[in-house]
């Protein structure tokens, strides 16, 4: 009876301890599943511990990098605010230099300034004593002219005044004669005056129509030249607006300068053209020529080359032409002189 009790009793010891055993089996079931998750859990954090670590790594790297970039940077900088700030130390300078050196070039400037008023007052005054030298030079050159020319038959006027008033009585064929004298030196005489006279003048032109033909013609009848000279002139029936007096002049001029250039013996030739809104007319003689070098100075004023004459007379026709709108040329082979004129000159008042 006693036995049985403790086999009932250990029977309940055992149920009990396998009933504990199964219960901590189960239990240790659901840890061993808790520690699988738990040890899931962990490798995924891990994982994401091991990415974001990863991440931080680049960023610390970039970070890393980005500071090495910029500690480089900055020493740039600063070499750079160095060498800035010995630039400004030479700028400075420099400024300071060309300040100095400026207020130099202005001072300079100043004393050039008043070194070329000087100058210009010394130039101008030596150009008005130049002027008034040459003004003088030009005067005197034409007196001295004048006076040669003007001596000659002055001295014929005293002669046959002399002759006259030593004969009580003259014969008609004396008196012609000397009367003749007179009057060719007082011609002479007043034709070196007008001469001079017209080359000052700046008178207006009295225009009118005229017959160029008939003007030239007029002109060779009046001065009757040698029987040795022969002047052929185109009949060409031409007018147009001129001075009358003046283109005269400058027919007259240039005829006796062909005569004297043919030494009273030879051709002279006058063209006459009708040119359409202009006429033209050329003087040609059979001399010997005008030489080349002076070719280029025969209108000047005071230029010839003989021994009688102002030297105006040839300028004289250069500005009674152009005065007219035309003008006037020269040419060898043989010696032309041709005036070109406008036919229609509006009349001046």
């Amino acid at each position: 009876m006693a036995q049985a009790t403790d086999y009932e009793k250990f029977g309940g010891l055992t149920g009990k301890a396998l009933d504990d055993l199964g219960n901590a089996k189960h239990e240790l079931e659901e840890r061993e599943i808790q520690i699988r998750d738990l040890a899931m859990q962990s490798s995924v954090r891990f994982s994401e511990l091991m990415r974001v670590n990863s991440e931080l790594k680049e960023k610390i790297d970039f970070l890393q990098d980005l500071a090495t970039n910029l500690s480089l940077r900055n020493e740039e900088l600063e070499k750079k605010n160095r060498d800035l700030e010995i630039q400004k130390a030479e700028n400075t300078k420099l400024e300071s230099d060309l300040r100095r050196n400026l207020d130099k070039v202005v001072l300079k400037e100043k004393e050039l300034e008043l070194q070329r008023d000087h100058l210009e007052r010394q130039v101008n005054e030596k150009t008005d004593e130049l002027i008034k030298s040459q003004k003088l030079a030009i005067i005197g050159e034409l007196a001295s002219r004048m006076a040669h020319d003007l001596r000659n038959p002055l001295s014929t006027i005293k002669n046959v005044v002399e002759l006259m008033e030593n004969k009580q009585k003259l014969r008609i064929e004396e008196k012609i004669i000397y009367y003749g004298k007179l009057h060719r030196a007082i011609d002479r005489i007043s034709h070196q005056v007008n001469e001079v006279l017209e080359y000052g003048k700046a008178s207006q032109l009295q225009l009118q129509s005229a017959n160029i033909t008939s003007i030239i013609k007029q002109i060779i009848d009046d001065n009757n030249f040698s029987k040795d000279v022969k002047v052929n002139v185109d009949n060409v029936d031409l007018r147009l607006n001129i001075d009358v007096r003046k283109m005269e002049a400058v027919i007259t001029n240039l005829l006796i300068n062909a005569v004297q250039a043919i030494d009273n013996k030879g051709t002279i030739n006058v063209r006459i053209l009708d040119n359409g809104s202009n006429a033209i007319f050329a003087i040609e003689d059979s001399g010997p020529g005008i030489s080349p070098q002076n070719l280029t100075k025969i209108f000047d004023p005071l230029f010839t080359t003989k021994q009688i004459g102002t030297g105006l007379g040839l300028s004289i026709c250069k500005k009674i032409v152009e005065q007219h709108g035309g003008n006037i040329s020269v040419k060898n082979n043989p010696t032309t002189f041709i005036v070109r004129l406008p036919k229609n000159l509006s009349v001046q008042v």
